[in-house]
């Protein structure tokens, strides 16, 4: 028996070392990398012997199968393959001298960072030695022909390796690790199955785990991805092993193999919207998709293929092109990355588009459960993918309408076939509920014109439609915008016969004027408007009183969160009989005018839901409410006076003709007029 000794050169030793101390963040994948491996080999003699190559087989009564192996007591970890085995000089090349085909010059570059060293250099046999003081590999070629003599390759990692002539080999290759002492749980039965399961349960040869001697197969569930068609009940099987679950089905099944712009073989669940993911629970949510090369699993959560927004999503994704780091945690190219990302996100969103024309009620269902993510799925887009995926996702968003009854939903390509001829904008108004919106002063001109506008009632929608901006060349606009073009002579309204007074040009201008000496900061302008009907005012900003509101919200708690600072205008009604009222006593009844601008921007703002805090109108509800019950007992706010008494107690017969006398007039109290006064806020 012959034995030939090795030195690792100085840059492999480096390189070595490199791998064994910050390669792998997690200890058990040398687990998966070693099934990769082993997967592989036999992968590779199926093939030659498929393909003729190979005329006599050793052992060839031996079928193609993985087994795993452990002793506590020995503190020992085995895995032995009947795949290709190896030939001496392959011992030697593929597990002595590691640096090759590029590796030195990054060892040589002072390179330290072992995510940067690529996956072609074949080393992630090299991850046994994270958890192995030694490692023992027996092996036997495949090829007859190639020899029939078993080999042993031995090595602590330190510095040189061993190659050893032995006999008893069976075909294949067969590795034995010495644990370290901090990592025994490798030598632990139920440790070694868990992760068997978690990394391999896919793989294409049958795996075994040895328990009490006797092998119990570990890879039970078919890899359903790689078939051209599965039964339901296959997938819900499925589906309940990648969910970790023993109930529950798919609401969506998709399948999607294509061998361009990359050989990929994947298979995806939607599950049921009623078990949608709470977003109080989801704040970093695992990917739901893993990500598999040639059935073995490469990454259990696959970011970066799946992106975030559908993280809820069931699955296996599986690339044959795509190379990989050693450890296999980042993938090599990111632009290869990217195009497997587009191509599988594309097809899943185009798949529910699909679905929703097939099934617009089904869809509904599914669209209320997970509206949130689709949505934030346009905004994330927008900011981590140029938008690629825009155009995909917006005809997947369902909203109520104004024309539609309550829970019924349309597609904004529904809104655009809905809309009157010419009209360039799709309107939408962001409210608390339907009964608000209907009854905003903000939604009057859109009603009377029987105009459609998209109710959107998620916090996130204003978000949604301030990073698309539009849809089919056609623009969103909000109806509580400002100086927005409404397009109101598309539709104009049918008179009603009713003439309406209303101020003049001058009359305008003295109204606005007081207006805003009464208000001052508060409103940077005064201004009529025509888009209002039945309202007196509305108060409209640069940006719409929902989204002022929401950014209220988000700086809550900073000492100046900058929404005071954000300029507001007051717009009124020219025909509104309060408003040409309010010209009318503006000077003859200074006081009630100034309490009735003020409430009359308050109730603009209350309308806008800008209004942060109600108690703040207290004081001048209680002024109104004085202004009604002095009103009644009255006294005229013009001439400062009462002009009639009242009498505290009912009148009677005695007092029956004093009463009907003419009232004396009676000066008001001194302090009633200073309860009118302007209400300083």
């Amino acid at each position: 028996m012959s034995t030939e000794t090795h030195e690792f050169k100085a840059e492999t030793k480096k390189l070595l070392d490199i791998v064994a101390k910050s390669l792998y963040t997690d200890k058990e994948v040398f687990i998966r990398e070693l099934i990769s491996n082993a997967s592989d080999a036999c992968e590779k003699l199926r093939f030659l012997q498929g393909s003729s190559q190979i005329k006599e087989t050793n052992d060839s009564d031996l079928p193609l199968q993985i087994t795993l192996s452990v002793s506590e007591k020995d503190r020992k970890f085995v895995i032995e393959d009947s795949g290709i085995g190896m030939t001496h000089d392959q011992l030697v090349e593929h597990l002595g001298t590691i640096a090759k085909s590029g590796s030195l010059d990054y060892v040589q570059s002072g390179e330290s960072d072992a995510s940067k060293i690529i996956g072609q250099f074949g080393v992630g046999f090299y991850s046994t030695f994270v958890v192995a003081d030694k490692v023992e590999v027996y092996t036997k070629i495949s090829d007859k022909e190639k020899g029939e003599q078993g080999l042993l390759w031995s090595s602590d990692g330190s510095g040189s390796f061993t190659v050893t002539e032995v006999d008893d080999v069976q075909r294949g290759t067969r590795i034995e690790l010495t644990l370290k002492d901090d990592a025994t749980e490798f030598s632990k039965l139920a440790n070694v199955k868990k992760a068997a399961q978690k990394f391999s349960s896919f793989i294409d040869f049958p795996l075994y785990v040895k328990e009490d001697g006797e092998p119990e197969p570990v890879n039970k569930q078919e890899a359903l991805w790689l078939k051209s068609s599965a039964s339901e009940d296959q997938h819900t099987e499925f589906f309940r092993f990648l969910s970790g679950t023993s109930y529950g089905q798919p609401y969506y099944t998709l399948m999607y193999q294509t061998d361009a712009p990359l050989s990929i073989k994947s298979c995806f669940y939607l599950p049921d919207p009623d078990n949608a993911p709470s977003r109080m629970f989801t704040k970093d949510p695992e990917i739901g998709v893993s990500l598999h090369s040639r059935r073995v699993m490469v990454k259990k959560h696959a970011d970066g293929i799946i992106p975030k927004w559908l993280h809820w999503m069931k699955g296996v994704v599986d690339c044959e092109d795509m190379p990989m780091n050693i450890s296999r945690e980042n993938m090599q190219d990111t632009r290869l990355m990217e195009k497997l990302s587009m191509a599988v996100v594309r097809r899943v969103l185009r798949f529910l588009g699909q679905q929703a024309k097939k099934d617009p009620e089904k869809y509904a269902k599914f669209f209320k459960g997970y509206s949130y993510y689709l949505k934030a799925g346009v905004i994330e887009d927008k900011e981590g993918n140029f938008s690629r995926h825009k155009d995909d996702i917006l005809k997947l968003l369902r909203f109520e309408c104004s024309n539609k009854d309550k829970d019924e939903l349309i597609s904004l390509e529904d809104y655009i076939e809905m809309s009157v001829d010419g009209q360039q904008n799709i309107y939408y108004f962001t409210c608390p509920d339907r009964q608000t919106a209907l009854s905003s002063p903000y939604m009057e001109q859109f009603v009377k014109r029987q105009r459609n506008v998209l109710l959107m009632y998620e916090d996130i929608d204003e978000f949604v439609v301030n990073a698309i901006e539009g849809f089919k060349d056609k623009k969103f606009i909000s109806v509580d915008s400002a100086d927005k073009d409404f397009e109101l002579d598309l539709d104009k309204p049918e008179e009603d016969g009713k003439k309406e007074k209303e101020l003049s040009n001058d009359e305008q201008n003295e109204l606005e004027k007081f207006i805003k000496g009464v208000l001052k900061e508060k409103v940077q302008e005064v201004k009529f408007s025509s888009r209002l009907v039945s309202s007196p005012a509305i108060v409209t900003s640069i940006i719409t009183p929902h989204m002022r509101k929401m950014m209220k919200t988000l700086m809550a708690g900073k000492e100046n969160d900058g929404m005071g600072n954000i300029p507001m205008t007051l717009e009124i009604s020219p025909h509104h009989d309060i408003i040409t009222t309010l010209h009318a006593i503006h000077k003859a009844n200074e006081p009630v005018a100034r309490i009735a601008v003020e409430q009359l921007f308050d109730t603009a703002c209350i309308a806008a839901g800008t209004l942060d805090d109600p108690r703040v109108l207290m004081s001048r509800l209680n002024k109104v409410l004085e202004m009604f019950v002095y009103q009644g007992a009255g006294f005229d706010y013009a001439k400062g006076e009462y002009t009639k008494i009242l009498d505290a107690e009912p009148a009677t017969a005695s007092t029956t003709e004093a009463s009907k006398a003419e009232p004396e007039k009676k000066e008001a109290p001194k302090e009633s007029t200073s309860k009118f006064e302007e209400v300083k806020s």
